[in-house]
């Protein structure tokens, strides 16, 4: 055996190749901490950006919607257990770095790459609430101006109560060393969709709007964010709407369009996705199964083509409730809520089994556990999928 003076050293340049076929960021941070020489190569700024540009960020939590915090890690025997842990263990996801508020706390409401957008209402009478966008790993943060006056107004929307604030996906598109970041605030009006738009490289707010020209079978209930789920695929905003359609809105090409849906997903809980090969997926629960449907995305609004069923993914059989609670980078969020335990052979005396969420890869439609709660998810709020790195590979967002 050869001793360690004798063995070859490899550049730089060589050992970065070498780690760059690493598939799991975890297999990479134990590469960095066998020694000096490995974790100098992958902690620096220059690797670190390249491998980000190849491997997407594992997805390692949740964040539940319109809550303080904090983050739900994956658990064992998820593939993400080992990363989500340390995330939460290194990150402040109480957010108490955050200004203290002096009317109510902040909310989740919405997480991207990294970085989280929290909301609050200063007062009864702020015709919109404050936003911060913040990153909870490095503490950093960034408090978004107030929407101008001169905006609201000449839009007709000033102090709307139906505000959805959320990241712009677009975003993803900048350079990976550039910390910009947009944000995009939809107000519901009676008649047309205001867009507000907020972009970290001007620091100034934009407002667009949408004339809204289309019937709802649902009259009034398309007027409303709560009664109606926002998707993100393939650079298009949708919203499920409870009955036969769902609304599209394109701020690239400035339109807004309305999408037939298949029949039998009507009263079904619904997810829209990303299907690949350019098609667009709407995904159904129903019967503890789910059952994807897709077009093309060529003949989304023009009717020409009906939707497809792709395939039937069964869930497992847990005696339970299931819900999509989250859809993003890929996977798919469930909820598992344990029936009524009235149904139930136990005695009164057991403790009721946890709340169970799983995950479903888009790409390889494994259906995987991801953690347990003895509290489930309030019926009528959302959760955000949490994508990051392990905290030794992790870059400042903002």
């Amino acid at each position: 055996m050869s001793s360690p003076a004798s063995q070859p050293v490899f550049p730089d340049e060589i050992l970065e190749e070498i780690f760059l076929l690493l598939d799991a960021a975890a297999d990479l941070a134990r590469a960095s901490a066998a020694c000096t020489t490995f974790h100098r190569v992958v902690s620096a700024r220059r690797f670190l950006r390249r491998f980000r540009s190849l491997h997407p960020p594992p997805f390692l939590g949740f964040l539940e919607s319109d809550q303080p915090g904090p983050l739900d890690p994956a658990d064992w025997p998820h593939r993400s257990a080992p990363a989500a842990h340390a995330l939460a263990r290194a990150a402040d996801f109480s957010f108490t770095f955050v200004p203290s508020p002096t009317y109510s706390s902040w909310n989740v409401c919405d997480a991207q790459d990294g970085r989280v957008l929290l909301y609050r209402r200063s007062s009864d009478a702020a015709a919109f609430p404050d936003l911060v966008v913040c990153d909870p790993l490095h503490r950093r943060y960034v408090q978004l101006p107030t929407i101008p006056d001169d905006l609201a107004v000449s839009t007709g929307a000033r102090g709307m109560p139906d505000f959805d604030p959320f990241f712009d996906p677009a975003s993803k598109e900048v350079k990976e060393e550039d910390l910009s970041f947009r944000v995009i605030c939809d107000v519901q009006c009676p008649h047309k969709l205001v867009t507000f738009h907020f972009a970290s490289v001007t620091g100034k707010w934009r407002a667009l709007m949408f004339s809204r020209v289309l019937s709802f079978a649902t009259g009034d209930m398309a007027l409303y964010c709560g009664m109606f789920e926002r998707h993100y695929a393939h650079g298009c905003f949708y919203w499920t709407i409870y009955g036969s359609s769902m609304l599209v809105q394109d701020t690239l090409e400035m339109r807004l369009s309305r999408v037939e849906i298949p029949t039998v997903t009507y009263c079904q809980q619904k997810a829209v996705v990303e299907a690949g090969e350019g098609r667009l997926g709407l995904l159904a629960l129903g019967d503890c199964m789910l059952h994807l449907y897709s077009k093309t995305l060529q003949n989304i609004c023009t009717g020409a083509e009906e939707w497809h069923q792709d395939r039937t993914i069964p869930l497992p059989k847990l005696d339970s409730d299931w819900r999509i609670i989250g859809a993003a980078k890929g996977y798919v969020l469930l909820e598992a809520v344990l029936q009524d335990s009235s149904q139930s052979t136990s005695s009164p005396q057991e403790i009721p089994d946890p709340t169970q969420y799983f995950t479903l890869d888009l790409k390889t439609f494994l259906v995987e556990r991801l953690s347990m709660s003895i509290q489930p998810i309030c019926r009528n709020n959302r959760a955000h999928l949490y994508a990051s790195y392990p905290p030794p590979l992790s870059l400042p967002s903002i």
